[in-house]
């Protein structure tokens, strides 16, 4: 917007003095630009007020002009501000929608002693302390992969001193590891990191074996596995 003014003071008496002062003023939606400025005065020699007038005209003319410039810098330090929450928000947000994307894990284990399974028997790890995603099944054994990567499987299997288990940990129809459990022995730990993929099932089975495979609150038959990347 260009704004020409053209200010003509009122005359007193008869005219001495004519100031000429042209003003154009530019501007737009980010600054003010003021190329040159004038106003036109004739002051009277007969009035001595009017030298007043002049001043707290340019004054108030001075400030007028000063006001955008207080604004726009009030606005974008405000606009700096929201700009710097907004990324924050974003970023957490996103780290927290990453995280729980990847995140996979279970734990259970066999809530009593189980009398003479046998072999190729699975096991049913029935107490759920964690099952994050709800890839594992209390009631099957059964541990069904939603996300794909890297884990972390870890069963543990508890057997009376004069009896002997041997179990095997499977992923889908291989084979991923397996421990032996004697007298010499009772408590044994497998474990094994595998590259899982959607939809693969893992689970326990005996290959072979006779008598109980304990599980009280002195030892816990039990089966975990979590996602390590």
């Amino acid at each position: 917007m260009n704004a020409i003014l053209n200010m003509n003071l009122m005359t007193f008496g008869h005219i001495t003095t004519s100031l000429f002062v042209l003003a154009i003023v530019d501007v737009n939606a980010k600054s003010i630009l003021i190329n040159n400025s004038t106003v036109k005065i004739i002051v009277s020699e007969n009035n001595s007020s009017n030298g007043i007038q002049t001043s707290v005209l340019m004054d108030r003319l001075y400030k007028d002009m000063k006001i955008p410039f207080q604004i726009e810098k009030k606005i974008q330090a405000i606009t700096d501000k929201v700009s710097k929450l907004e990324n924050k928000v974003e970023s957490k947000s996103s780290f927290s929608t990453k995280t729980k994307s990847k995140g996979e894990g279970f734990y259970a284990y066999v809530s009593n002693n189980l009398a003479n399974p046998g072999g190729g028997h699975t096991i049913v790890y029935d107490v759920v302390m964690t099952n994050f995603k709800n890839g594992f099944n209390k009631h099957t054994g059964i541990f069904t992969v939603s996300v794909e990567g890297l884990y972390s499987l870890t069963w543990v299997t508890r057997v009376y001193c004069s009896k002997s288990y041997t179990t095997e940990l499977h992923v889908n129809k291989s084979i991923a590891g397996s421990t032996f459990a004697y007298c010499g022995a009772d408590t044994v730990t497998g474990n094994a990191v595998v590259q899982l993929h959607k939809g693969d099932v893992v689970f326990v089975r005996t290959l072979a074996g006779r008598g109980e495979i304990r599980s009280n609150k002195y030892g816990r038959t039990s089966f975990s596995g979590f996602l390590v990347n």
